[in-house]
C-alpha cells in the first residue's frame, strides 16, 4: 500500500476514497451517527471522511486516541489529527421549531442551506442516477424553509462562527430562472441582514438575464454543476439535465457567468468516478478556460443509491488533482473564493502535491484572514453596485 500519510492534500483524497474505521467508541460517538466525520490533517487540511458507508470497512485507516490527542494510522505509520467540534447550534431550533441542522450543513468555509429540499426531476422520474444525496424527496415536496427560518440559521451560522459563506442551494423546478426566483427573497433578505458573502448552486437559467439578475440580486458566486463532462456519460446518468436543461445550456451559462461575476468565484463540480480520468481532465481545461474553476467532488457508493460504482484509487486519481491545479494556475483564476472545505480537495489544496514547499501566496493568506474577509465582502458590493449602474445605464429600457 502507497504511503500518503506525508503529505496532507494526497492523505485527504485516500481518506474520502477508502474512509476509515471507527473503532474507538470516544471517536464513534463523535460521528453522531453521520456518514462523515471532519477531521483537521496537518497545513489545517480539513476532511470530511466517511465511516458509516460499506466501503469503509477494508479501509486500512482508524483512529488512535493518547489522551486529548488523535493520530490517523494505516498500521505502520501515523499522523495526528484534530477532531472538528459539531456546531453547538444543530442541537437548536428556529422560533419555528425547526431544527437547525435541518436547515443547515457546515462543510468548512460554506455552510450549506436548503430552502426547499424539492427537485423536481424525482417527480418525472429522471432523477440524477448517483442521487446527489442534498435532496430528500420523502415528504420534500411540502417543505419551504420561510424568509425567517433562514435568517435565524444564518445568524446562528455567523455567531457562531461556524463558517464564512452561506451557500443556497436549490434543486430542479420548471421554469426559465433556473430557480433564481424562489431563492430571491432569501438572498435579499441575507444581504440586507448581514455582511456575509453568498454562494448560490442553481440550475442554468434559459436566458443570461437570469444570470445578470443573480449577481444584481447579491450572489457573491455562483455554480451550475455540469457533474459529468463527457456527453455520453451525462446522457445516460443525468437524463433530467440532459433533457431539460441540455450540456450546450451548462457550458453557455457558465462563460457567461464568468464574465459577469469576479474572478474564481464561478464554479461547476465534476464528479470524480462517474468518468474516465482523462474526460475529467478534459472538463478541467473546458472550464478553466472560460474562467470557471472546477470543484472534484468523489463519488462515494451507497446502499441507497442506484448507481454502485466503486471507487477509483487515489493512485490513479491523483494525476487528475495535479491537472486541476495546473490548469487553475495557468489561467490565472482567483484560488482565494473557493478553499477550505470538507467534502472536496480544493485547487488550493494540490499546490503541496504540484509545488514541493510553496505555502500560500501573501494575498491568500490575506484573504484567509477575518479583516481579508472583510475586504472580500467590501470589494465584492461595491463590484456589484458599479456594474449594475452600468448594465441599467446601457439599458435604453430603463431610461
Amino acid at each position: 500500500m502507497e504511503n500518503y500519510l506525508d503529505n496532507p492534500a494526497s492523505l485527504k483524497i485516500d481518506l474520502m476514497l477508502r474512509g476509515i474505521k471507527m473503532e474507538d467508541p470516544v471517536v464513534k460517538a463523535w460521528a453522531c451517527g453521520c456518514s462523515g466525520i471532519d477531521m483537521l490533517l496537518p497545513q489545517d487540511t480539513l476532511v470530511n471522511i466517511p465511516c458509516m458507508e460499506e466501503f469503509t470497512r477494508n479501509s486500512p485507516y482508524t483512529v488512535r486516541r493518547t489522551g486529548e490527542r488523535y493520530f490517523i494510522t494505516d498500521g505502520k505509520s501515523e499522523v495526528e489529527v484534530k477532531l472538528v467540534e459539531r456546531p453547538a447550534f444543530y442541537s437548536r431550533k428556529t422560533s419555528s421549531g425547526v431544527q437547525f441542522s435541518e436547515i443547515a450543513s457546515v462543510h468548512g468555509s460554506y455552510t450549506v442551506i436548503t430552502p426547499s429540499p424539492r427537485c423536481d426531476f424525482f417527480n418525472r422520474s429522471i432523477e440524477c442516477r448517483y442521487c446527489a444525496g442534498n435532496f430528500d424527496i420523502r415528504g420534500a415536496s411540502d417543505i419551504v424553509y420561510t424568509v425567517e427560518d433562514i435568517l435565524e440559521t444564518v445568524e446562528a451560522v455567523l455567531k457562531e462562527k461556524a463558517s464564512e459563506v452561506i451557500y443556497l442551494s436549490i434543486g430542479f423546478s420548471q421554469g426559465d430562472d433556473g430557480g433564481i426566483e424562489f431563492l430571491k427573497p432569501y438572498i435579499q433578505a441575507i444581504k440586507k441582514s448581514f455582511n456575509c458573502l453568498v454562494a448560490v448552486e442553481a440550475l442554468p437559467p434559459r436566458e443570461n438575464r437570469w444570470i445578470d439578475e443573480t449577481y444584481a440580486l447579491g450572489a457573491d458566486s455562483v455554480l451550475y454543476n455540469l457533474e459529468i463532462f463527457d456527453k455520453e456519460l451525462f446522457e445516460l446518468i443525468c437524463p433530467g439535465r440532459a433533457s431539460l436543461i441540455g450540456r450546450k445550456r451548462y457550458l453557455e451559462a457558465l462563460a457567461y457567468a464568468a464574465k459577469v461575476f469576479p474572478n474564481g468565484t464561478v464554479a461547476s463540480h465534476l464528479i470524480v468516478g462517474l468518468e474516465p480520468p482523462g474526460s475529467t481532465c478534459m472538463g478541467i481545461d473546458c472550464f478553466t478556460d472560460m474562467g470557471v474553476v472546477p470543484i472534484l467532488p468523489i463519488y462515494r457508493p451507497s446502499a441507497g443509491r442506484a448507481l454502485r460504482i466503486e471507487p477509483l484509487t487515489t493512485e490513479i486519481i491523483l494525476p487528475v488533482y495535479k491537472h486541476l491545479y495546473r490548469a487553475v494556475k495557468k489561467s490565472g483564476i482567483n484560488l482565494s473564493w473557493v478553499r477550505d472545505i470538507s467534502m472536496v480537495t480544493t485547487p488550493a489544496e494540490i499546490r503541496g502535491l504540484v509545488d514541493e514547499g510553496k505555502g500560500d501566496s501573501l494575498m491568500e493568506s490575506f484573504y484567509k484572514s477575518r479583516l481579508g474577509l472583510k475586504a472580500a465582502w467590501g470589494l465584492s458590493t461595491l463590484r456589484r453596485k458599479l456594474r449594475v449602474v452600468s448594465n441599467n445605464d446601457s439599458d435604453p429600457s430603463k431610461h
